[in-house]
This record gives structure tokens, sequence and C-alpha cells, in this order.
């Protein structure tokens, strides 16, 4: 199973488990692309919908892209009540659709599974004139951890499964948003990109975090006695230092226009 196929079996646990977005985010996201209720906008790799939910509930006319067939069920079960929402089971390489459609395409924490020099040309010409493409990614699940409780479970990780341990470092992060930038720009079609970033604190019980690990597909490519072992280890560290971790937040953003 390649690795973005792993998340068709893992809806509930992504949804209930990922901390999602912030209001100010898709407020600037909208005060940038300018758009109206009226706007139609595409979103390459919808998941459960968490960034979906804004877009949907606020009335414009939402198409979501999905790779597994049990993710566009659940989302369009989710959102049954709402005519401005339609999903599509396919991938954003193999998505066909009228030229210059969208005024806004975006993608939450997904565009890295697409090459960016099929990407970012593709979405140019899928835009009407003036429209925005916005990409953003969560950063807490790749850069080092910041507290002494994550940095422990680092530790569980270490000692039974060392391949999961792919933490980048601050200085690192800072290479990879740079070369987000650089990608965005890539064959100069879209503008200097505007970027953002967006901090909080999420708290997590040891089910939730649990859940949040489950949610992550490289997880699912070590045994699952390693996954058991990993598991059963982390909540008995979470519970017996109070039974909830704090996890600090942080979603970088990126905005271009055509």
């Amino acid at each position: 199973m390649a690795n973005k196929e792993v998340f068709n079996d893992i809806i509930s646990d992504y949804e209930i488990a990922r901390p999602g977005y912030t209001f100010e985010l898709f407020k600037d996201i909208v005060e940038y692309a300018g758009i109206k209720n009226d706007a139609k906008i595409l979103e390459i790799g919808s998941g459960p919908g968490q960034a979906t939910d804004y877009f949907v509930k606020n009335h414009y006319s939402i198409t979501g892209l999905e790779l597994g067939e049990k993710q566009v069920e659940f989302l369009l079960n989710k959102y049954s009540k709402y005519k401005n929402f339609k999903a599509v089971c396919t991938s954003f390489e193999n998505y066909t659709c009228d030229q210059e459609t969208y005024d806004l395409i975006f993608s939450a924490t997904a565009f890295h599974w697409i090459k960016p020099e099929t990407g970012y040309p593709k979405a140019y010409g899928l835009l009407k004139s003036g429209g925005v493409m916005a990409v953003f990614w969560h950063m807490s699940s790749i850069v080092e951890p910041k507290t002494e409780m994550l940095d422990h479970i680092r530790n569980i990780y270490r000692k039974h499964a060392p391949e999961l341990d792919t933490f980048i470092s601050e200085n690192e992060a800072e290479g990879l948003h740079n070369r987000r930038i650089s990608e965005i720009q890539t064959n100069h079609l879209f503008s200097e990109p505007i970027t953002k970033i967006y901090r909080w604190n999420e708290e997590y019980s040891a089910q939730r975090y649990l859940k949040l690990m489950n949610s992550f597909s490289d997880f699912h490519e070590i045994s699952e006695e390693k996954q058991q072992t990993i598991l059963t280890n982390i909540a008995d560290y979470i519970d017996s230092n109070g039974g909830v971790i704090i996890i600090p937040q942080e979603v970088r953003l990126y905005m271009a226009k055509k």
C-alpha cells in the first residue's frame, strides 16, 4: 500500500485527532483571494474535511478531490445537506475539468504528495485570471519536539522504531519554508507568494494522542507488534503524567495569485 493510500482506512482517527486549522487562516485566504459566496473552489486532498468545513459551511461552491473511495463516501455523507459541495475520487494529477474554472485552489497538509513541477503549473491552468493558489501545512509533526513530554515520546520511538524518528531541526524547517516559497513559483507562473504563520497549543488526552499517531501514514509502515508496543508505552507515560499532553502547533500558509 502506498503511503498516501493508507488514509482511506484511518478516516475516523484523522478527523478526531488531527488539530485542524485556525479561523484566522481561512479569513486570511478569503481576504487575499477576494472571493465571494459564488466563488468556485477546488480542494486538493480533502481528507475528512478539516479544511473543507469552513468553505462548505460558508456556502462557497467547492469540489474536493480525494484518492480513496471510503474518504469520498465519508465526505459526501458528512456534507449531504450542502448542495454547494461535491467530492471526486481521483488524484489531482488525473483530474480533468474546464480550463480557468476556479477562483481559489487550496490544499491543506497534502500538496507534498504532488510533484511541484506538475502540481503548480496544473493549478495555474485551472485558475481564473487573478485566482489564488493557497497551500498550507502543519509543522508540529515534522519539527523536533519542543517540550519535555514530547521529547520523552520521541525517545520511545527511537527505542522501538528508530526509522520513525525523522524530525527535522528548526534550521531545516526554515530551509523547507524557503523551498516551498520557491516551489510555488515553479516556471515563474504565480506572483510573489504571501506567507503567514499561525501558532497555538493543542491539548491531548492519552487516547486522542494514540489516535493522532495512528493517523500518520509512516506509523503503518512498521509491524503491528511495534505499533502496539509504542502505543502502550506512550499511553502509560501520558497517563502517569497527568493524563494530558500539550502540543505546540504551527501552520505555515503560502498564497500566490495568477
